[in-house]
């Protein structure tokens, strides 16, 4: 095991120095796609029709399904599903740029539900939604761009050299309960403080 972490350790710092231009880049769009998605909110005629065509009603969010548990495997779909997608599109370095448009997708929706949630519900949502929903959704949209930066390193690595720092599988493995995990604990801070918002993105 503290071979493999080493092993990661490397890979990680190897990905970040070889891929610096992506990765400013991707953040940037990011930021663009958070900003573009709180200003349609903010500047939509209609919030509420608007918050309809998000992948669970908005009105949804007060009604207690966001905090049962077909909600929590529904977001765990949804995080698998881009997941599944990001390490298909790390085998082939050449369509990163599918995998920014992934993440310029839900740093949009992450903007514009964030926007809605607080729009629509003011300050009842305004501590739940700072403390869990910003947080959580940042790190977890973070994190997807680490893991597909660093799984297209070691694709790399294991194509020119034969061998990577670490092993493929273990790393793809841990990434998926890595993001679990995050789900589980966005979800039980919100059962923790009575919080009735979430993003399902």
């Amino acid at each position: 095991m503290q071979t493999f972490k080493n092993g990661l350790k490397y890979s990680c710092i190897s990905a970040v120095k070889a891929n610096k231009i992506k990765l400013i880049a991707t953040f940037v769009l990011v930021f663009i796609a958070i900003i573009t998605g709180i200003l349609v909110a903010i500047k939509a005629k209609n919030s509420y029709a608007l918050g309809r065509l998000q992948d669970i009603d908005i009105n949804n969010f007060y009604n207690g399904f966001v905090l049962s548990s077909s909600a929590f495997f529904l977001r765990c779909f949804s995080l698998f599903l881009n997941l599944a997608i990001l390490t298909a599109l790390a085998f082939a370095p050449k369509l990163f740029f599918l995998s920014e448009i992934l993440f310029v997708y839900r740093a949009y929706l992450f903007g514009l539900n964030f926007s809605l949630i607080i729009i629509f519900y003011g300050f009842g949502a305004i501590f739940t939604a700072f403390v869990v929903v910003l947080p959580l959704q940042l790190l977890t949209l973070f994190a997807m761009i680490m893991y597909s930066i660093v799984l297209m390193k070691i694709n790399i690595n294991a194509r020119c050299y034969g061998t990577c720092e670490c092993n493929k599988a273990v790393f793809i493995t841990l990434a998926f309960v890595a993001f679990f995990l995050l789900n589980l604990a966005e979800t039980l801070l919100l059962i923790s403080l009575n919080g009735k918002v979430i993003m399902v993105i």
